[in-house]
């Protein structure tokens, strides 16, 4: 199906000059002149980023991102997670792929709550109204508020070979070109394009971007006032420390609010039966997900502010050695009103040793602290790198001296969980709290991707006809990664991606 571009108003000038470029840009058509720029300096996209591999915008002052020197591979039945750095919301994003390769987004809408067809190049997108309500493609309701989209599985049937992928940021609009009427368009909202190119590789090829897989993500989509899923998180624990001193069940401080996980501290109601002054918000994975490397992110913001200590981290799984010989990676954490994000590993060598420079284990990034962004830690065998929106900011290596080995260097080499909070300082670091304000941090999303292979445990299958899902005994072991049951599937085949199948990681492709 083809789409009617609607053209915005132009001059005599600006007419003959864009359709002379629409003209040079026959396939591919976008809905407003190519050099553009941007019209808003609220709404701004850095960079995107598709199963862990960022691709950056070169100039975030324009409307329209010829990527497609930028190349995302992956296998044809892949599941893709995009992640996008973009300033602002009350916008949408929209993904396509050209899939018969025929120089145009064949578009269809969308049927009931979202669902789209095999054949339509929309693959995904984060909201859109259609005839019975606003969904997303994975069919959550949604305000049309949030930007993020939706991971989504690529056709198995994909032949290997290069593609036109689009991002699109835009309003309530499957047009693929951009919506063009003057009270919403892409150009008033400033919104974005980009075009990228998808290669798909041959069945057995090696990814050369590392071959990541999704193995760990929750969306926080449920719905307002719930809890965070029992079968992956569980509050963290009260204990002496600064970050968990005031730690509390209540649901006041941890709870699902707008698709974001939030975690809050608040001044304590009731000093009497709990004597302390505040309550603060923390869940973490232990016991039910954690993993040896890969690379841990999460899309946060916070409210800066006397007293502020939120954290996006991580701690060794249990039975481990004693803190901090076990190891600490902390990806994200921000004190007070301070514009700027750390991130600092612990270890035996770092903090009793006290070898915080050799090598250096701390680095920081100015950010905005109450805006969206993506927080990473790329964590291999020999180096962990810290990552703001896509960009490194720091990396840690593993030393080559044995002797330091043995002091305690590099203690990250076994399974670490996932701990996300907001707590308070004690007047150390962060400041003391200020007891009459509510410390609020949001997290949009948390994922984990992790190269599979002898080093990770994860076991690769390859789906085949003979490969059914009562062959391998699984009617009663087979879990996703947030520990739900699959329920055996009506066709007898599992559906490409990572689950835990007798209690081992493993991967159906």
């Amino acid at each position: 199906m083809r789409k009617i571009l609607h053209l915005p108003t132009l001059t005599l000038f600006g007419c003959l000059f864009y359709s002379l470029q629409l003209t040079a840009q026959s396939d591919y058509p976008i809905s407003f002149d190519p050099n553009a720029d941007r019209t808003r300096t609220d709404r701004v996209l850095n960079s995107i980023t598709l199963n862990g591999n960022t691709f950056n915008v070169k100039n975030n002052k324009k409307m329209y991102h010829d990527m497609t020197d930028c190349t995302f591979r992956a296998h044809a039945g892949e599941l893709v997670s995009p992640s996008l750095a973009f300033t602002g919301r009350w916008m949408d994003s929209y993904i396509y792929i050209d899939k018969d390769r025929n120089g145009q987004f064949d578009v269809q809408t969308p049927g009931e709550r979202g669902a789209l067809q095999p054949d339509n190049d929309l693959v995904s997108f984060s909201g859109m109204t259609l005839t019975d309500g606003c969904y997303d493609s994975t069919g959550e309701v949604t305000d049309l508020s949030l930007v993020q989209t939706p991971a989504f599985t690529l056709p198995a049937d994909m032949q290997p070979g290069t593609y036109r992928m689009r991002v699109k940021i835009d309003w309530d609009s499957a047009d693929p070109s951009g919506r063009a009427d003057e009270g919403n368009g892409i150009l008033k909202n400033g919104g974005a394009i980009a075009d990228l190119t998808l290669e798909i590789l041959p069945a057995g090829q090696a990814n050369e971007n590392d071959d990541y897989v999704l193995l760990f993500h929750d969306e926080f989509n449920l719905a307002d006032g719930s809890q965070p899923d029992e079968a992956v998180w569980k509050r963290s624990r009260r204990s002496g420390s600064t970050w968990n001193r005031f730690i509390s069940n209540s649901e006041e401080v941890v709870f699902i609010q707008d698709g974001h996980l939030v975690c809050r501290a608040i001044a304590n109601p009731d000093t009497e039966s709990d004597p302390v002054e505040m309550l603060t918000g923390s869940v973490e994975t232990r016991d039910n997900f954690s993993f040896t490397y890969g690379r841990a992110e999460a899309r946060l913001k916070t409210l800066p502010h006397t007293g502020n200590f939120p954290a996006f981290w991580m701690m060794p799984q249990p039975p481990t050695q004693i803190w901090p010989n076990g190891g600490e990676i902390d990806i994200f954490e921000a004190i007070d009103a301070k514009n700027t994000a750390f991130h600092t590993l612990h270890s035996h060598w770092i903090d009793d040793l006290g070898n915080k420079t050799n090598p250096a284990c701390s680095f920081s990034e100015n950010v905005t602290q109450n805006e969206w962004h993506v927080f990473a830690a790329d964590w291999t065998e020999d180096l962990i790198t810290f990552f703001v929106d896509g960009n490194p900011v720091g990396s840690y290596a593993k030393s080559e001296d044995e002797s330091v080995i043995e002091q305690g260097q590099w203690p990250f080499e076994h399974a670490f969980y996932l701990i996300l909070n907001q707590s308070v300082g004690d007047g150390s670091w962060a400041k003391a709290p200020d007891t009459a304000f509510t410390y609020e941090t949001r997290f949009d999303w948390v994922r984990v991707f992790q190269k599979y292979g002898a080093t990770t445990g994860i076991t690769p299958i390859r789906q085949s006809d003979d490969l059914r899902y009562q062959d391998l005994r699984l009617d009663n072991s087979v879990y996703d990664l947030s520990g739900r049951r699959v329920v055996k599937p009506s066709d007898g085949h599992l559906k490409k991606g990572v689950y835990i199948i007798n209690g081992k990681k493993v991967v159906v492709k």
